[in-house]
């Protein structure tokens, strides 16, 4: 009982970590985007929540002051299913991927802007998988549940590539059909699900793997 409440409390340190960064990275990132730019308040939140990392991240903000102070409330009830999490720990690890992979290299920040950056797409996607992998109860997930889980990043692909079309502003070079070409847009996209695809396996059988040593 002692080992559990102890593992319940390291758990919940992490969570709070995890919490604090992303309070503190989400309004930054936000009012370096308004700050000096011609953005309205309002355009300004459309540009910030058209990034598949700001979306992502926020989902981990929520999901994390859920856990912390959602009590027993059937949302927060949710928030705590393996199948859940397990979902949320595989769109965060893509953002790390993806940027850490394909963009890193192309992009100079400096700053806050360096700061928040790191924090969305280094620290946050690795003290989330540890949190799923040391403090959240392992569960059989079925792989059908995959179908479900790419509901998210396909609306997102959709959004972007259509969005783009009317404003011409596309939040990641690899997608950017302006400069690539629909199709290829929309293949690079189809590559970026196959990823999630790939991941979401990988963190299924860890899981699987996981319940039977229980």
């Amino acid at each position: 009982m002692e080992k559990e409440n102890t593992t319940t409390i390291k758990g919940e340190i992490l969570l709070g970590i995890i919490f604090a960064l992303e309070l503190y990275a989400l309004p930054v990132q936000f009012y370096l985007l308004l700050k000096g730019s011609e953005f309205t308040f309002f355009s300004a939140a459309v540009r910030f929540f058209s990034f598949f990392t700001i979306l992502t991240n926020s989902i981990v903000f929520i999901c994390s002051a859920m856990l912390l102070f959602g009590g027993k409330s059937r949302i927060n009830f949710f928030f705590r299913k393996c199948t859940t999490l397990t979902a949320i720990t595989v769109y965060i690890l893509i953002v790390g991927m993806v940027f850490n992979l394909l963009l890193r290299h192309i992009i100079e920040l400096k700053g806050h802007h360096l700061i928040v950056s790191e924090i969305f797409h280094t620290v946050v996607p690795v003290l989330f998988f540890f949190f799923w992998l040391f403090f959240v109860s392992p569960e059989r997930i079925s792989f059908k549940v995959i179908f479900f889980w790419l509901v998210y990043p396909i609306l997102y692909i959709i959004y972007t590539l259509f969005h783009g079309i009317t404003t011409n502003f596309y939040p990641y070079p690899f997608i950017d059909a302006t400069k690539l070409g629909f199709k290829t847009a929309l293949v690079n996209g189809l590559f970026v699900l196959i990823a999630f695809v790939v991941l979401s396996v990988i963190l299924i059988s860890i899981s699987k793997i996981r319940t039977k040593m229980l």
